[in-house]
């Protein structure tokens, strides 16, 4: 079966022609509406479309709401605001990032201001700024989660889990990953410390993936190891 590429999403949030409607994102969308759902894809091929197409209906279905997506680094977070700058039909001023270079003083002026929809930030901010009380999660009706095997051990993300839990009136949560560990136990704890409820997986060679994966071809060239490389080797 040939997939249409010339076919947009339609939604009164997201801008005219600019999201192809690819079945598996609208697959995996459907599924994260319903529950708090993992979605592992390989880079690439659009774990962030998923993530707007939730986005959107939930702040379409609760008015009133927000939404927050976090990434692990500025980069990152920088990455996600604007892949959604891109494709929401929203005024500049409703999206806004929100990291560690920013003061607490503006960071909670951010919180605060009713015209912000959509925040973008770091776990570790968002777990300080909770820690601090300047902000609450009571009112974002989704939570976003990129590279969600980081949530193991003592890293931010759990913590911010569990305080939307708590806190969040309309709860729903989308983790985002391309390797989510080999180790089964690895992948259970990081769904029960997101509080994710099932997964979406989808491989490059899918039915319905493969028409939109990159082909790649790969050439090996072959080096001459430096004699202190070699010894370094026969020691190993």
């Amino acid at each position: 079966m040939t997939e249409n590429m010339d076919v947009f999403v339609e939604h009164g949030l997201i801008k005219k022609g600019t999201m192809q409607a690819r079945r598996y994102q609208i697959e995996i969308s459907r599924t994260c509406l319903n529950k708090n759902t993992l979605c592992v894809l390989p880079t690439g091929l659009g774990k962030t479309n998923i993530a707007v197409l939730v986005v959107v209906h939930r702040l379409d279905v609760f008015r009133d709401s927000r939404a927050i997506v976090l990434a692990p680094t500025r980069p990152l977070v920088e990455q996600h605001y604007k892949s959604f700058m891109r494709y929401l039909d929203l005024e500049d001023v409703e999206l806004s990032m929100v990291t560690g270079t920013l003061k607490p003083a503006e960071r909670e002026r951010v919180y605060r201001d009713s015209i912000v929809r959509v925040i973008f930030a770091t776990p570790q901010t968002i777990k300080n700024d909770l820690k601090r009380g300047i902000i609450r999660l009571d009112n974002f009706s989704i939570l976003v989660i990129d590279e969600t095997h980081h949530s193991v051990g003592m890293y931010a993300y759990p913590y911010v889990v569990k305080k939307y839990r708590e806190q969040a009136e309309n709860q729903r949560i989308v983790g985002l990953t391309a390797s989510p560990g080999s180790d089964l136990s690895k992948i259970k704890e990081v769904m029960k410390n997101t509080g994710l409820d099932t997964i979406e997986i989808r491989s490059e060679e899918e039915e319905d993936v493969s028409p939109y994966v990159m082909k790649s071809e790969t050439e090996w060239i072959h080096v001459e190891l430096p004699e202190r490389f070699r010894k370094i080797a026969a020691l190993i």
